[in-house]
């Protein structure tokens, strides 16, 4: 792989972003790096930066920038991300975009979109502790008040390849629109590359 592919997902919860990740991960042979994860490992290890961010997630609120951001910087100097990654779940708010700018570029960006009621029924069968609905209400209203001009930016950035991808279907329709955008995107940057 020539130019390193570093991938952000973005969409509201419940729209597959970890789902699609581990299949572009095992399709493309690089690390996902998902803050839900990153953050849910430093809860279970009881760090300082774990035991502050329980208390966050569990009302359904953002995590401060510099715990995310420390944990992102981090992840992405280790070794398996040389050649390159999937960013799911970091640049959240116009802050934490500006901020990840500050030190890295990505190449591709998936919107996975996913409509309100949608996301409300597939969380009610999830099950987990911040799939709650008051929780999920909460994080719908940050997601549309923080995360949606985040990928309103990525959508009118001409310098990364941008894909929105309704994800109210088949999960393999889902996969095979992504994995084709993938390739078509690769194989364009590849033409221009010579």
């Amino acid at each position: 792989m020539n130019t390193p592919l570093k991938i952000i997902l973005c969409g509201p919860p419940g729209s597959g972003k970890d789902t699609h990740a581990a299949v572009l991960s095992a399709t493309f042979g690089i690390p996902t790096i998902s803050m839900g994860g990153l953050l849910r490992s430093e809860i279970v290890k009881q760090t300082k930066d774990g035991i502050e961010a329980a208390g966050y997630m569990s009302r359904g609120e953002m995590v401060p920038e510099e715990i995310v951001t420390r944990l992102v910087k981090e992840r992405l100097a280790e070794e398996g991300c040389k050649n390159g990654y999937i960013l799911n779940g970091y640049t959240r708010s116009l802050d934490k975009l500006q901020t990840y700018l500050s030190f890295d570029q990505p190449t591709h960006i998936v919107h996975l979109m996913l409509s309100d009621d949608d996301v409300r029924d597939r969380l009610k069968v999830r099950g987990r502790h911040d799939d709650q609905s008051h929780v999920v209400d909460a994080r719908l209203k940050l997601y549309h008040e923080s995360e949606t001009p985040v990928c309103d930016y990525w959508k009118n950035d001409s310098s990364v390849w941008y894909k929105e991808i309704w994800t109210n279907r088949m999960p393999i329709d889902i996969t095979k629109d992504i994995i084709d955008f993938m390739h078509a995107s690769m194989h364009m940057q590849n033409r221009f590359a010579k």
